[in-house]
């Protein structure tokens, strides 16, 4: 299946909207008009054609808003064919931010632009203005860095859930209102539509989903402390195990440590393996707390599995695998998987004692000759690059990297300077929020 990345999902999006006005207001004859109505900054339109720009432009605005948040509402419905058709939940998260940023500057763009009927007043105009400057405060604590770091994740997930009421008002305005839109056929049913997906989509994932995606219950068999805030949790399941392959990850609900926050955690035991394991280091409050205060017999509630960062994509050419930090954690799976081809492992860690899993990856390049494993101290090194990984013939190799966003951002670019091709590069995302 063709991955829809975002260098051809903006694309698509943006192109499907210009061939459906394009071809509707080529064919339209309609008597559409500006009996008395004002704009933000361009004054007044009295007995004015359907033609000006305002409108046209206005309306192609709020269109994509309409459509981009529903596309945006169906990604957090986390289906396993929408995932798929992204390249996993990671990447498809990632182009549910950008978007949502992109739709903001679309409504800004639209309320300044779009000429505002003066001549009869109903509900959907003032409902059209809270839903803007809702949508436009929800996009913005959602999305503004220092709002995400200062806001305690699970009154961030609790207020980003309510920009699906803001999304209704929003489509409840459009319905209510004049527009050039409903004079069109096809725009029409394209964007009321996908109105129609994008309310359903927000009300299976409000109402319904934790009834379709039934968690499974595992109890905590183990809580091993490795060092410098990082802990393995060994867990057990309770009825029905979880099925997953190398690379997934799930998300995991720890009730003695918070019973309202969910988080995703890569997996790093085995499909083959009896029981889950993760590795976690404390990198902010609710992780730290696990690493504090999680103890053996606490109840997790796990639901999953999600993503695709595997390497069966590749199994046929040689692998070169870049881990940073607790990046490392896909890899702890992946390395049980079986190899016809070599792999070479660099773990990027700021110092030695970074590494609790050093000797244990070790001991594995001594019995697999195809596996070899190199750490590598930025402390004494500096910053891994692509020449320090002495690549011979790089394009006829595959590369996995999981780590932070410059360690990948450096290295994938160094990569397409070799000549490595896109394909050949599978990375996963650190963060979601």
């Amino acid at each position: 299946m063709r991955v829809l990345k975002q260098e051809i999902y903006f694309p698509i999006v943006v192109g499907i909207h210009f061939i459906f006005w394009a071809i509707d207001l080529y064919s339209y004859n309609g008597s559409f008009k500006e009996v008395s109505s004002d704009t933000m900054l361009f004054g007044e339109l009295t007995n004015t054609s359907w033609k000006n720009p305002h409108r046209i432009l206005g309306e192609v605005f709020s269109s994509w808003v309409v459509t981009v948040f529903a596309f945006n509402f169906l990604m957090a419905t986390r289906v396993k064919w929408v995932e798929n058709l992204f390249g996993g939940l990671d990447k498809m998260y990632l182009i549910h931010r950008r978007s949502g940023v992109i739709a903001v500057f679309l409504l800004l763009a639209h309320f300044i632009v779009v000429p505002r009927d003066l001549v009869a007043f109903n509900v959907g105009k003032p409902l059209g203005f809270y839903a803007f400057i809702l949508i436009i405060i929800g996009v913005i604590l959602s999305a503004a860095p220092i709002f995400k770091k200062k806001i305690q994740y699970h009154k961030w997930i609790n207020f980003h859930k309510l920009m699906g009421v803001f999304y209704v008002m929003g489509v409840v305005h459009g319905i209510l209102v004049d527009s050039l839109v409903k004079e069109l056929p096809i725009t029409r049913v394209y964007v009321f539509g996908m109105a129609f997906v994008g309310v359903g989509a927000w009300m299976y994932k409000a109402f319904l989903f934790g009834f379709f995606n039934r968690k499974l219950t595992y109890i905590v068999k183990s809580v091993k402390k490795l060092g410098n805030e990082i802990i393995e949790i060994e867990m057990e399941p309770q009825t029905e195990q979880l099925k997953y392959v190398a690379g997934q990850f799930a998300f995991f609900m720890f009730p003695s440590i918070s019973k309202r926050e969910q988080h995703p955690f890569t997996l790093s035991s085995h499909p083959h393996d009896d029981n889950l394991k993760i590795t976690i280091k404390g990198l902010g409050d609710y992780t730290n707390k696990l690493v504090s205060e999680l103890k053996s017999f606490h109840e997790v509630m796990v639901e999953g599995p999600y993503g695709r960062f595997s390497s069966s994509y590749s199994k046929e050419r040689e692998q070169v695998w870049i881990a940073g930090g607790i990046g490392i954690t896909p890899f702890l799976s992946l390395i049980k998987d079986y190899y016809t081809n070599k792999v070479t492992l660099f773990w990027c860690v700021n110092n030695k004692s970074e590494a609790p899993y050093k000797e244990a990856l070790e001991k594995l390049e001594t019995k697999n000759p195809l596996f070899e494993f190199v750490l590598w101290d930025s402390a004494d090194k500096g910053h891994i690059s692509v020449e320090d990984l002495s690549l011979r013939e790089p394009k006829e190799k595959s590369y996995l990297i999981c780590g932070p966003e410059a360690l990948k951002k450096n290295i994938t670019t160094q990569l397409k300077m070799e000549g490595v091709k896109q394909k050949h590069i599978y990375d996963e995302e650190f963060a979601f929020r």
